[in-house]
């Protein structure tokens, strides 16, 4: 019996809401490992209701939330961050930020958003035919997606974390190349399901910026011991980024 993971960044809580719902429903899958969830407080637009959208066609699923941040917008504010949704009750759940502390920040007109907090988050479930320990996270913001101190530092902490149980996965939007040491150093010990298959991971639709044409943020990585079904990365119009979607056996 396989298990089906997607992984996506929703895009600010889901802009496209409608053909994410499309795309879900399509799928069909276990687990979905999501960045850019978005939780606000009443009245607050649509994209800051993440799981109470999810909820309402995924209803017996079981939710997990790590908020890295408090965005204040000009005309909205509430909680963002990673979101683990499954079909399997969570075993112990556990969130280790990888860059800064949750803090409020107003976004305002910020030109970049290196300095933003960020997280991994950590989900034990049983599948039925096994245990799996599954990794979520949001990488350190930046155009030119190389190495930096703090990247290679937050690789040591995905490190320590993904190593000490198993058999484990880990995905997420990395915001750094593959061909980086950062990204090396969990191929030490994980497989990169999409090594080399992929020229980008990002919606050039909703994109301006050509070096986003070459640019594969988006990750899947496996321990040895799990055995691929399949892999894909399919074209769907459902956020700035493409979506992935796993089965593992």
């Amino acid at each position: 019996m396989s298990t089906k993971i997607v992984c996506l960044n929703l895009f600010e809580g889901g802009q496209f809401w409608d053909k994410i719902v499309t795309f879900f429903k399509r799928e069909q899958a276990d687990i979905y490992c999501l960045q850019e969830a978005m939780q606000g407080g009443s009245d607050q637009p649509d994209n800051f209701y993440t799981i109470e959208r999810l909820k309402r066609f995924l209803p017996d699923f079981y939710y997990y939330f790590s908020p890295e941040l408090y965005q204040v917008r000009p005309n909205s504010e509430g909680d963002a961050g990673n979101l683990i949704v499954s079909k399997f009750p969570f075993l112990q759940s556990e969130t280790v930020f990888l860059h800064g502390q949750y803090e409020k920040i107003k976004r305002d007109d910020e030109k970049g958003f290196s300095h933003y907090p960020k997280n991994l988050q950590h989900v034990e479930v049983d599948t039925g035919n096994r245990r799996l320990h599954v990794f979520n996270l949001h990488g350190i913001w930046g155009l030119d997606g190389g190495d930096t101190p703090e990247r290679l530092r937050t690789s040591e902490i995905i490190l320590k974390n993904v190593t000490a149980v198993a058999p484990s996965v880990l995905t997420g939007d990395f915001n750094v190349q593959p061909n980086t040491e950062t990204i090396r150093r969990i191929e030490s010990c994980m497989t990169n399901v999409f090594k080399d298959r992929l020229v980008t991971s990002f919606n050039m639709r909703h994109k301006t910026n050509p070096g986003y044409a070459t640019a594969v943020v988006d990750l899947f990585f496996a321990i040895p011991e799990l055995r691929v079904v399949s892999a894909r990365c399919p074209d769907d119009d459902v956020s700035d980024h493409k979506p992935l979607v796993v089965e593992i056996a």
